[in-house]
């Protein structure tokens, strides 16, 4: 029986040399991959493009016949890549070994006039260790005295911090120091910020690498 070809990974993802401050404006971005060709067994007739879109399970979003391709991917999630190649009989590679991470934050004001309703700006830095500026906005009609809540989850959901807020309308900042509100120290991983505040609310994803 004919074997698929070893697949010898070169899986490069990269958002086309673009970073933040030149992607804020687009909801959208191409990520650019690359990738070796397998050097024995079966021709290739094609390769399948999978991505796992935080965290979850492996997907294929796109089939080529080069090793190459440009997919399209959305501001504020998480991808990861991976490829199989086909053999002209149907047999399919092992599975590449995977990308690096792939995120770009998604659109936010850098004006200092508070936004229209709750929200995010990056945190900075992220991914970080263990500290990183939390910048949040209060809307410009809320209520000085109203519940305002910002709270930080772990990726199981539950809480691992709340932080006392600035209730005032505009952009504010606070810090967190990767550890809980018992004391202790986190873990390395994803977390979500939530800001609840008047009759809207608005999450963020950022990541600890220890």
């Amino acid at each position: 029986m004919t074997k698929a070809r070893t697949f010898i990974l070169m899986t490069t993802a990269a958002c086309l040399l673009l970073g933040a401050a030149t992607c804020v404006m687009a909801s959208t971005f191409p990520v650019s991959l690359s990738w070796s060709a397998p050097q024995d067994g079966a021709p290739v007739d094609f390769y399948k493009v999978y991505w796992t879109v935080d965290g979850a399970a492996p997907r294929v979003i796109e089939t080529v016949d080069d090793p190459s391709a440009v997919i399209q991917c959305e501001t504020g999630v998480e991808y990861i890549f991976t490829v199989k190649a086909v053999s002209p009989y149907g047999l399919e590679s092992v599975m590449s070994e995977a990308s690096d991470l792939v995120f770009l934050p998604e659109q936010q004001s850098e004006g200092n006039a508070p936004p229209a309703s709750p929200g995010f700006r990056p945190n900075y830095p992220n991914p970080f260790n263990p500290e990183t500026q939390i910048r949040y906005g209060i809307p410009r009609d809320h209520e000085v005295g109203s519940p305002v809540v910002l709270e930080l989850y772990d990726v199981r959901g539950q809480r691992v911090r709340t932080f006392s807020v600035d209730d005032t309308p505009g952009w504010h900042e606070v810090t967190w120091n990767g550890k809980g509100d018992d004391g202790a120290e986190r873990p390395s991983g994803h977390y979500v910020l939530r800001l609840v505040c008047d009759a809207g609310s608005s999450t963020w994803k950022m990541t600890m690498v220890k």
